[in-house]
């Protein structure tokens, strides 16, 4: 039997390849968990405090419709990692169209959470200073 030739050598190299692809596999999720995907972050913006901030959006259509989804979206937040709160309500117009504008009082990270009746909520975090 020559080097290199029958199960012998196959057999000898399969351990290697799994001490290999362990670590690899541990750092790959660690990083996946460590870096929140932007769309759990949200987009980031920074503001002075006591100015004012503008959200204007459109909801999306339903599959194999034309017609935007109509009603109520939802506006929370939260300070930091604080509890999310309600901040206000608004309805959609017959476009599906929406807006808010919110004026933070305070300093620190504002993530802002927008749910709109196709239930595609978006993310904004505001840093004020």
């Amino acid at each position: 039997m020559r080097m290199g030739d029958g199960t012998a050598s196959r057999m000898g190299g399969e351990p290697m390849r799994r001490r290999l692809l362990v670590p690899v596999a541990v750092a790959v999720l660690a990083a996946s968990v460590a870096v929140p995907s932007f769309g759990a972050a949200g987009k980031g913006y920074s503001m002075k405090l006591g100015s004012t901030f503008t959200i204007t959006g459109r909801t999306g259509s339903a599959v194999g419709t034309q017609t935007r989804a109509v009603g109520k979206v939802v506006l929370a937040a939260r300070w930091g990692v604080g509890p999310w709160r309600l901040l206000t309500t608004t309805s959609t117009d017959s476009a599906g169209n929406y807006r808010f504008t919110i004026r933070p009082h305070r300093l620190g990270d504002l993530t802002l959470r927008i749910t709109p009746p196709d239930d595609h909520a978006q993310r904004y975090v505001l840093h004020v200073s």
